[in-house]
């Protein structure tokens, strides 16, 4: 498993990939923090109204970045349904079985791997975030000085920490697509084909699907307990065991199917 997961950081530290991840991501988080500061005044997606004493609190740094965090889960959805399909296309998982022939120790380390690099992702997403913040704050009359208190580290580590645990579940749709598929692009297609505009679509017409969802419950998580009425604990356990058992599935699939390329 050890060596499975450092074997994994090979071509996620590749120049292109990295660099291409992380551009994308810091992409995302200085347009989810201009647009969020920018709408002071004005109300956001769902119809609720932007003011100055709410980026205020001590959490107000960080909303840019759970303003954008279905972009995060797609990014975390992508680089997981890349990395993992990848070694399909390239023949690679063969090698890699010889090298390890135990398939459980090796999806667990790779999949390790890929936890930590998707939650070194939205580190550079929150702090990217919680930088601009500052000297956007000043445009619009917003008061930094609660961002400055204990709370207001407080309030960053917390928005990290959901920010990482929502886009764990974005990843654990990219890995079971990826198992399942073992196509990139295809995995990349119908893991962001479910994950927006089919959940998207249920949930407009039905409203409750939206307790029950899996990335309905990521996007509540992600946002702290702020997107739907859905209370932050339920959409953490419903959560967790959707993200447990897609992981069980991609393992058990993973397992008993053959490897002919």
């Amino acid at each position: 498993m050890i060596n499975a997961f450092r074997a994994e950081w090979v071509p996620l530290l590749r120049r292109r990939f990295l660099l291409g991840t992380l551009g994308a991501v810091f992409a995302c988080a200085m347009l989810g923090t201009v647009l969020t500061f920018l709408s002071v005044g004005h109300t956001d997606f769902d119809g609720d109204p932007v003011t100055a004493a709410w980026l205020a609190e001590p959490g107000g740094m960080v909303q840019g970045a759970q303003a954008v965090s279905i972009l995060l889960g797609v990014v975390a959805l992508s680089v997981v349904a890349a990395a993992l399909a990848g070694d399909h296309g390239h023949g690679m998982l063969r090698n890699q079985l010889v090298a390890q022939p135990h398939r459980a120790r090796l999806l667990a380390g790779k999949l390790l791997a890929l936890a930590v690099f998707v939650g070194l992702v939205v580190a550079v997403a929150t702090l990217v975030s919680a930088a601009l913040a500052f000297p956007l704050a000043p445009v619009k009359g917003v008061s930094s000085a609660a961002w400055h208190s204990w709370a207001g580290l407080a309030a960053l580590g917390t928005g990290f920490v959901n920010l990482y645990i929502g886009s764990l579940g974005y990843a654990a749709v990219g890995a079971l697509a990826a198992i399942v598929l073992r196509g990139p692009a295809s995995a990349i297609a119908v893991g962001i084909a479910y994950a927006l505009p089919v959940e998207m679509l249920v949930s407009r017409i039905y409203h409750p699907a939206r307790a029950w969802l899996p990335m309905q419950l990521m996007q509540e998580i992600a946002t702290g307990g702020a997107a739907f009425a859905t209370p932050y604990a339920d959409a953490l356990l419903r959560g967790c065991l959707y993200a447990a058992a897609m992981i069980v599935i991609a393992l058990v699939y993973f397992r008993r199917r053959d490897v002919t390329s």
